[in-house]
């Protein structure tokens, strides 16, 4: 969907590397990009010249993309070869609809992975390890309350971008139907707590105790409010927003049952299916076949 604004991204992306002089680009949920890779360093330009190695590059951000789809918030990580990246996710109405990947940098005072382990690794590997040596001490160095401060003021933009979509400053084009509206105001319930942890953690599986601990209430209190406040047992709860979000990932991903499966945290993909029809009626192989009839 944010295919729609690519010339308004680019504007935005080109302003932010003025800013922060890091690699930066836009990527959808599935992780293809919607702007073009700028200002990469010539240290990642030579790893990603190796198609093998570029492999692993995409690997790590795939693997960082899956990270914020359930978290949606921003998430620092090492690539493969020792660099600090950051994928920063862009919401609309609560739900991820893209990612701005930044970074190829090194964090100062952080001796922990060093050129000469990054060469040792990828001697045979048809890459030019002495150009890559010059490469690598070109890297911009930050400290981590700079990186901090950038990912604020990224994260203020994916705001803005958000703004324009849902007020239509850009284009015509109105995406709110595609997004899937989830959110359950209890603002002023005593359940409120355990709501919010539901609803910020769907990957997670939290349990009678830790609700009734985040809403200061006895087990047997707070499962007789959450039963009244809902309409549904805790458990229950729980596995409705998980198929929620299922079903979001259905509607917006190619990701494969299993892989949804693992996002959110269920036993196995039987037992997600199991769910999945327990919930919805149909299985999940069904509702997608039954979406894109």
């Amino acid at each position: 969907m944010l295919q729609n604004y690519k010339k308004e991204l680019l504007v935005i992306q080109k302003n932010l590397i003025s800013i922060t002089n890091m690699g930066i680009v836009i990527i959808d949920i599935e992780g293809e990009y919607i702007t073009e890779k700028t200002n990469y360093s010539d240290f990642c330009k030579a790893f990603r010249k190796n198609s093998n190695l570029s492999l692993f590059c995409e690997k790590c951000d795939l693997k960082a993309l899956n990270k914020v789809l359930i978290s949606r918030t921003p998430y620092i990580y090492k690539c493969h070869s020792g660099l600090i990246d950051v994928i920063i996710p862009i919401l609309y109405e609560g739900e991820v609809i893209g990612a701005f990947l930044v970074g190829q940098l090194l964090l100062e005072d952080n001796d922990e992975f060093k050129i000469e382990k990054i060469l040792k690794e990828n001697i045979g590997k048809n890459i030019d390890l002495k150009h890559l040596k010059e490469k690598y001490n070109q890297l911009t160095k930050i400290d981590l309350n700079r990186l901090k401060s950038i990912i604020s003021i990224i994260s203020y933009t994916t705001y803005y971008i958000a703004d324009c979509i849902k007020n239509q400053k850009w284009l015509n084009t109105n995406i709110k139907n595609s997004v899937s509206h989830k959110k359950i105001e209890l603002s002023n319930s005593k359940i409120a707590p355990i709501i919010k942890f539901i609803n910020e953690n769907i990957q997670e599986n939290p349990d009678l105790k830790m609700g009734a601990t985040l809403c200061n209430m006895s087990l047997s209190q707070f499962s007789r409010t959450f039963k009244k406040e809902t309409g549904k047992n805790f458990k229950e709860y729980i596995f409705v927003k998980k198929i929620e979000q299922a079903k979001y990932f259905i509607d917006n991903t190619n990701k494969s049952f299993s892989e949804i499966s693992n996002l959110l945290n269920f036993e196995d993909s039987s037992y997600f299916t199991k769910v999945f029809k327990k919930i919805e009626g149909i299985t999940p192989k069904q509702y997608r076949e039954k979406k894109s009839s």
